[in-house]
């Protein structure tokens, strides 16, 4: 855990880091980390860092999914602990399975993962947090390559929140109620304010309203300003 990179850190530090000192802590082949939202059962990514995975996985990648799309990155965010998934499943810390979905599992094959290793940090009062994933870890000692990423989670996190990217995507969504943040993500698809009304069963009129609110809760006077601020 030397050899930290110091403030400002840019994504360039982050994988310097995680491809230099941490590697030889804790070997792996791959890794993916991301930066994000939750919010109505989505997640919104605002930031990702990778390291040796080829451009056709990376492209396959949602920047705003359902949480139900991705079994064990479900369970992860209702447990908060580390899991280890490969080609026959996955499971957790006491070696109880997860539920993976097919996607999950496809993807392991598809684009030669081995053993995946997965774990972040959480922060319940803003809804954001960082999710990390090493691909082709070492298949001996699981309960040790856990163990160990309960240690790297954290160091990561807060790296993740020094990155520049990190700092300026940081939207305090924490002012606005449950219902204004749903509004949020389904107007971040391009839905227009018919189209969000219809798809919550509620009038045009209440969306307007919510979304009023909205831009004077978080200083801006229109729909553009408002998804610029989120991205």
């Amino acid at each position: 855990m030397r050899k930290l990179p110091t403030a400002p850190v840019t994504e360039g530090d982050v994988v310097a880091w995680v491809e230099g000192p941490l590697r030889n802590f804790f070997p792996f082949e791959k890794f993916l980390g991301a930066y994000g939202n939750l919010s109505g059962g989505r997640i919104q990514m605002r930031s990702l860092v990778s390291s040796g995975h080829s451009p056709e996985f990376l492209s396959g990648l949602e920047g705003r999914f359902d949480l139900k799309a991705r079994g064990c990155f479900a369970w992860w965010v209702s447990n908060r602990k580390a899991f280890i998934l490969d080609k026959s499943g996955a499971l957790d810390g006491a070696g109880a399975p997860i539920v993976a979905t097919r996607r999950e599992l496809e993807e392991i094959d598809r684009f030669a993962l081995g053993v995946v290793a997965a774990h972040g940090v959480i922060d319940p009062f803003v809804n954001a947090g960082t999710y990390l994933s090493f691909s082709g870890v070492p298949e001996t000692h699981p309960k040790r390559t856990l163990a160990a990423l309960d240690l790297i989670a954290p160091v990561l996190h807060t790296l993740f929140l020094l990155t520049k990217q990190a700092e300026k995507s940081a939207v305090d969504l924490t002012v606005l109620t449950d219902r204004q943040r749903e509004l949020i993500d389904l107007a971040s698809t391009g839905l227009s304010d018919k189209a969000i009304a219809r798809r919550l069963s509620i009038s045009d009129n209440t969306v307007g309203n919510h979304f009023r609110a909205i831009y004077e809760r978080l200083g801006v006077s229109k729909r553009s300003q408002l998804i610029a601020l989120l991205k």
